[in-house]
């Protein structure tokens, strides 16, 4: 037998070792009897559908908006003072350019950002148009999808022709700027030493904490600014006030027996202790508490039939349902290891990746990702849109735990 066989051998044999394990615990996870309460988590699909299009219609949340309209504020006008007092930016650290904000990996900042720099233009979210900002033109830079790994360098220097000087530069996810290999990293020192250098342009850059690690490691980001801002958690409070509209709405009831089995005080506040629970398990990060959300909601059941399942009932109109919130609580997750865990960095640290860029980012094959992808996508740890693959905010936090705990830097 040839080494290279031998080799592939040992490549396919440790490939299938991964999915028995994860098959293992979907098997064990479906065949699990669940509690009475649990029987009827899953909503009515008319149900969970009008949900999912309202909660993916919430906006940012207010205190968001607000935090970075106070730190852009700071920002932009330690900039725009050095464009006054030194316009040729000759004098070395006297122009402020480059603001940048972090949030959590799963968090959706490229519309957080984007709202954000239209509303401050004074636009309409929803329209693009030219926009400015007290007079400076403001340049939203973003791509539907990541170029090429061997275009990147080349769409980035196609968009800095396209600018203008005194300019403010909005890139909402920078992630896409930028691939984990060696092609795909030449775009970030041609974007460090050629684009974020020059004093005439006020560059915004939203960025994941795993993205903002790893390039201060990689090409010491941090170096090119001093101002940075990392969106807040979110509070039991807050998340109260954002999913109000729908609470009200659904007239969603919260005194289920998972609340009342974990509190002995029978004065308590069920839907504070609710959202202070719904906090704590998602990090106050809004999508995942979102998706939480989601999975906490059940119908009560006031069907004499009871071996129905609430999807399995008869279609009632949305106000004769009664909806009950069962405390948060989350989701179970297989053991992973080897490349599995590799695949899911690799996600955390670019948002979204196609099967292709998983390959290129990990230095493996098309055949080797192939079943490593199909596996944590069956067990709802991934998920794919089109042609691109995502975590399931959900598992954030577990993901992301995992991961700190075999060292990776987060």
């Amino acid at each position: 037998m040839s080494a290279a066989n031998s080799f592939f051998d040992v490549i396919r044999a440790w490939l299938q070792q991964q999915r028995r394990s994860l098959s293992t615990w979907l098997s064990r996870n479906q065949q699990t009897s669940p509690d009475p309460e649990n029987s009827l988590l899953q909503l009515p699909s008319d149900l969970r559908q009008k949900l999912l299009t309202q909660l993916q219609q919430l906006p940012s949340h207010p205190d968001h908006s607000e935090q970075l309209q106070t730190e852009f504020q700071h920002a932009f006008e330690a900039w725009h003072q050095g464009q006054r007092s030194n316009p040729r930016g000759w004098l070395a650290g006297c122009h402020d350019n480059v603001w940048i904000v972090i949030s959590s990996s799963a968090t959706n900042l490229t519309d957080i950002l984007s709202v954000f720099v239209k509303t401050l233009a004074g636009n309409d979210p929803r329209v693009d148009e030219k926009l400015t900002y007290q007079g400076v033109p403001l340049q939203l830079v973003q791509w539907p999808v990541r170029p090429d790994v061997e275009s990147l360098q080349k769409s980035l220097r196609q968009q800095a022709d396209s600018l203008h000087n005194r300019e403010i530069v909005v890139i909402p996810c920078l992630e896409h700027c930028f691939l984990r290999s060696v092609e795909g990293l030449k775009s970030m020192d041609y974007f460090t030493q050629h684009l974020l250098t020059d004093p005439s342009r006020f560059w915004i850059l939203g960025l994941g904490q795993v993205g903002w690690q790893y390039l201060q490691a990689i090409s010491a980001l941090d170096g090119y600014s001093n101002r940075i801002t990392h969106l807040n958690e979110l509070t039991g409070k807050q998340l109260k006030e954002w999913l109000d509209p729908i609470v009200s709405e659904l007239n969603i009831e919260f005194q289920s027996s998972s609340l009342r089995a974990k509190v002995t005080n029978e004065n308590v506040d069920w839907q504070e202790k609710y959202f202070s629970t719904l906090a704590d398990k998602t990090d106050g990060i809004d999508t995942v508490a979102v998706q939480l959300f989601l999975n906490t909601l059940q119908v009560i059941d006031d069907d004499p039939e009871k071996e129905q399942t609430a999807s399995e009932k008869p279609s009632k109109p949305f106000q004769n349902r009664k909806i009950q919130a069962r405390l948060a609580e989350q989701p179970s997750m297989p053991e992973l290891e080897g490349e599995s865990i590799y695949l899911l960095y690799s996600l955390l640290l670019h948002r979204t990746l196609t099967k292709l860029e998983l390959a290129e980012s990990l230095g493996l094959t098309l055949y080797q990702i192939e079943p490593l992808v199909q596996t944590l996508r069956k067990a709802g740890i991934i998920e794919q849109q089109e042609q691109r693959f995502r975590l399931n905010p959900v598992y954030y936090p577990l993901v992301h735990t995992k991961l700190a705990g075999d060292n990776f830097s987060l």
